[in-house]
């Protein structure tokens, strides 16, 4: 076991019983593997391997995957639970992952790893999902750091949320993002409040440009989504919110301008993709039927994970589920997003992050990448797109085409 060792699962392809697809099982093994969080990079050299999260010889670890072959190469040595204090940087083929209080790096074309920062108390790293994220030239990273604060896993309003969203919601500890030159391992405050503080993306063209969220219960979160500049400090809101709205799930188009988020009415129901650019220009946004998570590189095609296989109280019709990798298209400028159409059945369970399809479309954009535990554990999927016009609709009624 250890950084270097090779692994190769055996590929599997088939054809979705619905749309007829071929989809191809890239990941065979008596554990779960899933791909990074749909926000995140994880492509390298060139679109030909990605990087992916695995539980193998007991341990949970970061792996490199080579499409054409089915080549599987360990990056880390963690000896528990798999970490998510972790970045991709595609700008220098290098991996940035926390241990402990230090940042460490991992050349992927080496495999030579190296201490970057130490984080010193009382402010130390955040321990778990989305507190790291390189910027666009490679020249920094951008973390989270807290003064911990006495943990309140008391309900202070029942908000069906698990006890890692509620504390620190209602209990915000002092959070400081910090940007780390990874060349001299120096570091300087960029921003710093006392708030609950997640999901920080870097854009992936302009290196003095990010995004973070304040997390926490999403119908009493009051502003989702905030851009930073990371030269001047000045910070704003990105897709005010209007009260009946919560905004979730903000990711960067390829672009590097334009968000891509997902929304949805406190009252009524309804599940919205939209997409803004930074500075709030050009905002579109539309409803779809539902999809805990949407994702799209450039807008003109949007991918979504549809309803899960077990029924959510108090969303839409709760004897209907579509547990299906959807797809929808731009119908025009300004317009919005078409009907659902049916790329593949995942069947996921969504039963933890590790189950969740965080579907999302390759960066030559002729597939979808996917996980789903519809084989017992989970396995990460590939799913050919071709041409969306030939798609079988989604039929709202009965869940099926």
């Amino acid at each position: 076991m250890g950084v270097g060792k090779q692994f190769k699962d055996k590929q599997v392809s088939f054809q979705d019983r619905l749309s007829g697809r071929e989809i191809t099982r890239l990941t065979d093994w008596l554990g779960h593997s899933w791909q990074f969080y749909f926000t995140h990079p994880c492509w390298i050299d060139g679109g030909r391997a990605f990087l992916f999260h695995s539980e193998r010889d007991n341990a949970g670890n970061y792996f490199r995957y080579e499409l054409a072959t089915g080549d599987i190469i360990q990056l880390t040595d963690n000896q528990g639970e798999v970490f998510f204090n972790s970045c991709l940087s595609p700008a220098t083929a290098c991996f940035y992952h926390c241990s402990g209080n230090t940042l460490q790096e991992l050349d992927l074309n080496t495999l030579q790893g190296r201490p970057v920062f130490e984080a010193e108390p009382p402010f130390l790293p955040r321990g778990h999902g989305s507190q790291i994220s390189a910027t666009a030239d490679g020249r920094h990273v951008v973390t989270i750091l807290e003064d911990p604060t006495e943990d309140d896993s008391t309900d202070k309003e029942n908000t069906g949320h698990d006890p890692k969203f509620r504390s620190p919601f209602f209990n915000p500890p002092l959070s400081r993002l910090v940007r780390i030159d990874v060349a001299s391992g120096d570091s300087e405050l960029v921003y710093e409040d006392r708030r609950y503080i997640t999901h920080l993306n870097t854009s992936p063209t302009r290196p003095e440009l990010m995004t973070f969220c304040h997390e926490g219960p999403w119908h009493l979160i009051e502003e989702r989504i905030h851009g930073l500049n990371l030269e001047t400090g000045e910070e704003w809101n990105i897709r005010p919110q209007h009260g009946e709205y919560s905004v979730i799930a903000e990711h960067w188009f390829a672009d590097g301008e334009t968000l891509g988020f997902r929304s949805h009415n406190r009252a009524a129901n309804d599940t919205r993709f939209g997409s803004i650019r930074h500075d709030n220009s050009g905002h579109v946004e539309t409803v779809l039927p539902y999809s805990r998570h949407f994702h799209s590189l450039d807008g003109s095609l949007v991918v979504g994970d549809g309803m899960p296989v077990y029924l959510l109280p108090g969303m839409l019709n709760t004897t209907i589920t579509w547990p299906y990798i959807l797809l929808h298209q731009r119908e025009g400028a300004g317009q919005g997003w078409g009907p659902a159409r049916v790329l593949a059945y995942h069947g996921s369970s969504f039963s933890g992050q590790r189950c969740h399809p965080h579907p999302h479309i390759t960066p030559d954009g002729r597939h979808v990448l996917f996980t789903t535990n519809m084989s017992d554990y989970s396995n990460i999927y590939l799913a050919e797109i071709g041409d969306v016009e030939d798609l079988p609709l989604l039929n709202l009624e009965t869940g099926g085409i």
